[in-house]
């Protein structure tokens, strides 16, 4: 069975599935897809919607779903939580062609209301995308460039790119630090974009570091040379007026969370653009509790872990592979577990290949575990699991238990 053919299949289940649904289920059914960060599931369930109910009632039910709660994984508690501001916004900007565009100050609830008199998805996502670009290049103009983050093949207008690259390197190119002794304040990097993405990505916590950290934090800094001169200058520091962005308050709130290493908030916001700094947190803690194991760096691990999970974002699936590798059972297992909770063909090729070169028991039984929870939700997951049974696999006879036992139960998927 081709992937292709496999999404086709539920394509069909899906649609008639939604013919027997009421209001309230429709909206749940967009809800948990937004909450596990199923992309091409929300995708299509918004097409058979809207093929079906047109789309006015789309809209409204996409609406409606940001108040709902979603099932939450058994790994950061049972039940439902609460939808995620961010990770809400961010899926239906997505959804509307508008990746990369999010930190724009309108509310989400308002640019949806601009959609009324939409006829369709398409259209849409053509009006508001052209609509929030304008918004966009206003907002740049003012030096607001933090968090825009547009995808390698992006439809944004060129003109979007050119004055977010010119705007952050007039920035940089402004930017003087004070230095006391050996203490530099850097919050002036805190609110740029480069020096934001530099110092998550080591791990920096707070306002001020000594001069050997700024060389580092200089030193992967993809900026010119005459840029980095300015900087290391260090004379009166920048003004603080320019320190209250980003102008989105709710971005503004994820700023603030960077520079504190706010674990819980970033959790609550489930932001993508979390993973970064999730990334360095978890490294960090694993290193730290490998040199002189606790109960607490053992709880900041599973803090970590419960962050990507809460995210959900696709890029978390190499940081937790490499956490199911360890040695050290009681982090590999959770992070096995962990991975089962990302309903892709990425997070379930990791867990079928560990399972096919694994030979301890236990760690069989949570693989099985994690791979099931996947194969409930991911068409794709059959695929994988079939190209792998093909394969030199060394557990071939449980990993085909496994797979005749969840043919069997025939999962709906969405």
């Amino acid at each position: 069975m081709t992937e292709e053919s496999s999404r086709d299949r539920i394509f069909k289940a899906v649609k008639e599935r939604i013919k027997e649904m009421d209001e309230k289920e429709r909206i749940q059914l967009i809800t948990n897809a937004i909450g596990d960060r199923r992309t091409k599931d929300l995708v299509d369930i918004i097409a058979r919607i809207e093929s079906e109910d047109g789309w006015s009632t789309t809209l409204e039910y996409l609406r409606k779903s940001k108040h709902q709660k979603y099932f939450s994984p058994l790994t950061i508690g049972q039940g439902k939580r609460n939808l995620e501001e961010l990770k809400y916004r961010e899926m239906i900007f997505e959804l509307l062609s508008c990746k990369g565009l999010e930190p724009v100050t309108a509310e989400t609830t308002d640019l949806l209301k601009l959609l009324d008199d939409e006829a369709s998805l398409i259209d849409a996502s053509r009006n508001l995308q052209s609509e929030i670009e304008q918004l966009v290049i206003e907002q740049i103009e003012t030096g607001d460039t933090l968090f825009f983050d547009f995808p390698e093949y992006t439809s944004v207008s060129k003109k979007i790119t050119t004055l977010l690259d010119q705007v952050r390197n007039d920035n940089l190119s402004s930017i003087s630090l004070k230095q006391a002794k050996d203490s530099i304040n850097v919050e002036p990097l805190w609110y740029s974009e480069y020096g934001r993405l530099a110092m998550m990505a080591l791990g920096i916590k707070g306002l001020v570091v000594n001069s050997d950290t700024l060389d580092h934090i200089l030193s992967i800094m993809q900026i010119p040379n005459s840029i980095k001169s300015n900087i290391t200058a260090l004379s009166k520091q920048t003004s603080k007026e320019s320190w209250t962005r980003p102008t989105n308050p709710v971005y503004r709130k994820l700023h603030a969370s960077f520079i504190h290493h706010d674990i819980d908030e970033l959790s609550l916001l489930a932001s993508r653009h979390s993973i970064l700094l999730l990334n360095t947190l978890l490294d960090e803690a694993i290193s730290a509790y490998d040199k002189s194991p606790s109960t607490d760096g053992y709880r900041k691990i599973l803090n970590c872990i419960n962050a990507h999970i809460s995210v959900r974002e696709i890029e978390s699936v190499i940081t937790l592979e490499k956490s199911s590798e360890m040695k050290n059972k009681r982090i590999a297992t959770m992070a096995i577990l962990a991975l089962g909770t990302f309903y892709h063909e990425s997070s379930t090729t990791v867990l079928v290949k560990l399972l096919c070169t694994n030979k301890n028991k236990a760690t069989d039984d949570t693989l099985v575990k994690a791979i099931e929870n996947i194969y409930k939700k991911c068409p794709e997951a059959e695929y994988v699991i079939l190209n792998m049974l093909d394969s030199d696999c060394k557990n071939h006879g449980k990993l085909l238990r496994t797979y005749r036992r969840l043919a069997k139960e025939k999962p709906s998927y969405y």
